[in-house]
């Protein structure tokens, strides 16, 4: 376990008051048990909403810094994952930003290097992913290749209502503390860039 990412991330927690990673998606992911009791799910999708047809994923600080514990706690922070990371930023130019003219930067596509083929793809535990991926579902039995797939934004909208003051604060903190330039990037960047800064 990287200590210095553990002991972050326990700060948030304990001194700048962030609710855990588990309650803050807490919604997301009882709308998705919900949905699966309705027999809405992935199961019969490829899963092209993780690959570079329709992934954009980005993830701000606190996310990033979520993500990153996960998978130093799995043991899975490694020198092949790193070398797969860098990969999927090389092939899709994650690392080039391109202006759009209204004050936004255009957001390149990608598969997402924690995808395996098929359904129930996502390797990342629901209590870890961003929030962005959670609310993305399928709105009807039997949907396969994004045929009836959608951003639930309301729900969205309901879960950053309950948490959005005490992300602002904790993702303030992070950007100062450890002189970060961005509030969000493209998921495999971040991971690269805060991993820069915090490996021992």
């Amino acid at each position: 376990m990287n200590e210095k990412a553990e002991k972050l991330y326990s700060e948030l927690i304990n001194s700048k008051g962030l609710p855990s990673n588990e309650e803050r998606r807490s919604v997301l992911n009882e709308n998705m048990e919900n949905l699966l009791s309705k027999d809405i799910n992935c199961f019969s999708c490829t899963g092209l909403c993780c690959t570079f047809v329709s992934n954009s994923m980005q993830t701000d600080p606190i996310q990033t810094l979520e993500l990153y514990t996960f998978l130093h706690k799995n043991k899975r922070w490694n020198e092949e994952l790193i070398s797969e990371l860098k990969e999927v930023i090389r092939n899709n130019r994650l690392d080039y930003e391109i202006q759009t003219g209204l004050g936004s930067t255009f957001r390149r596509t990608y598969t997402c290097p924690f995808f395996n083929k098929g359904p129930k793809g996502c390797s990342i535990d629901p209590e870890w992913k961003p929030f962005g991926c959670l609310g993305f579902n399928a709105r009807s039995p039997g949907a396969s290749e994004g045929s009836d797939c959608t951003s639930d934004m309301n729900l969205l909208k309901k879960r950053e209502d309950l948490y959005e003051a005490k992300e602002d604060i904790s993702n303030s903190y992070l950007k100062e503390l450890l002189g970060l330039d961005w509030d969000k990037l493209p998921m495999p960047v971040a991971l690269l860039k805060l991993d820069e800064i915090l490996k021992e």
